[in-house]
């Protein structure tokens, strides 16, 4: 019987985690600030330092701007011919901002379609890259208007952004590689010093949730407008699902529906009371984070200071991780996506690499490994059109990805 009590306590010893608490500072809305729930560490990021920050997914085209920093986008038109004659008379100053719901579709890309336009670009089927169609207006932290776009991004990596003011002063074009910030979900550029990339941002394997301050659409009573809102943001790979109305003691996580929004648990867990000046939590309300390395963790607020802009929670382990949190992004290149007539394959590992290629049920219909540094392309003309699994696999890491054959 000792025996049997000592195995259970025992087992409640292993499956039951401590809460923490935990405060946010941002130094009265200073600081963006980056949070990873494994390691408890707070990463700062001073909203002042930087404008555009440009993907360093080998497939995306995703190019977001600093809003919570001041930073404003505006769209001039789709002539890049107009670039030295820029004039800025009769246009509808109309401000872009970056998507809500995925870190895929910054502010620049909020004017295209999907594929083929990329709203700052056009895919060129037969180069592969995409290429520049259209100008920007961008003021910066500082307050200076520029004109901004982005000539190419180009298959293989190379980012290119034309940069100059409206007056034709200060131009430049900055370049670089993907593939050379590739542990960065973004490369932080400023305008005016370009050169100078901001390197404070963490690897996107060292955080779970951003602490900052985004535009969105906010309803308050008959009025509704756009406005800036002090909120959090959550990483590539993280799922979110909000509880209301059950006690933030209980770890009940039946019947969750969860969500890869970036901004699912946002901003509006708190209000405003106009009598206290202060904030009050919505009461009841709990959010589970399943992170991408398969951990599972609930929070919930307990203050939001005024002036100071600091946010009070509190974290608790729900369901341990699969794996170490070592996963990385595979350097590979997948190209085009759709694709119409032929999908290549590129191996930026330094490693062998097994790619295979499912369909819509999961069966394999192709297997192939690639060497380190090299490329095998697929003819797709013999598949029947629609939706196909990509598998890419090295020694230690995995990722699926969806290809289109059109």
């Amino acid at each position: 019987m000792n025996k049997i009590i000592s195995s259970i306590f025992l087992l409640l010893s292993i499956t039951t985690f401590a809460q923490t608490e935990e405060v946010v500072a941002t130094a009265g809305g200073v600081n963006d600030v980056y949070y990873d729930f494994e390691k408890q560490t707070k990463t700062l990021v001073a909203r002042s330092t930087w404008d555009i920050g440009l993907t360093t997914d080998p497939q995306g085209a995703s190019i977001i701007i600093n809003e919570n920093g001041g930073t404003e986008l505006y769209l001039f038109g789709a002539d890049t011919s107009k670039w030295s004659t820029l004039d800025t008379a009769g246009m509808k100053w109309t401000k872009i901002y970056n998507s809500e719901t995925t870190w895929a579709s910054g502010a620049f890309a909020n004017q295209g379609t999907n594929h083929p336009d990329y709203g700052w670009g056009v895919y060129n089927s037969t180069s592969h890259d995409i290429v520049g169609n259209r100008i920007f207006i961008l003021k910066n932290t500082l307050g200076e208007l520029w004109k901004v776009m982005v000539p190419a991004m180009k298959a293989n990596g190379d980012f290119a952004v034309r940069m100059a003011k409206i007056s034709g002063s200060s131009e430049m074009t900055y370049t670089f590689n993907k593939m050379a910030f590739k542990d960065k979900h973004f490369h932080l550029i400023t305008v005016n010093n370009a050169s100078a990339p901001i390197s404070t941002n963490p690897n996107k394997k060292d955080w779970d949730l951003l602490f900052t301050k985004y535009i969105t659409f906010v309803q308050a009573g008959p009025n509704s407008r756009y406005q800036p809102v002090a909120g959090v943001k959550v990483n590539v790979g993280c799922e979110v699902a909000q509880r209301d109305g059950i006690a933030t003691t209980s770890d009940d996580t039946a019947s969750l529906s969860w969500s890869s929004t970036i901004t699912e648990i946002g901003w509006d867990w708190k209000t405003f009371d106009m009598a206290s000046t202060s904030y009050l939590m919505v009461p009841d309300r709990t959010y589970f984070i399943r992170t991408a390395n398969g951990a599972v963790w609930k929070l919930w607020f307990t203050d939001f200071t005024v002036g100071t802009a600091n946010f009070s929670f509190n974290t608790k382990l729900i369901r341990e991780s699969a794996s170490t949190k070592n996963m990385v992004q595979l350097n590979t290149q997948v190209y085009p996506n759709p694709a119409s007539n032929a999908l290549t394959i590129r191996n930026n590992e330094n490693e062998s690499l097994k790619a295979t290629l499912m369909n819509a049920q999961g069966s394999v219909i192709l297997a192939d490994n690639l060497s380190a540094f090299t490329a095998n392309t697929i003819p797709t003309s013999d598949f029947a059109k629609g939706i196909y699994f990509l598998q890419l696999s090295t020694s230690t890491t995995s990722n699926t990805q969806r290809v289109i054959f059109e």
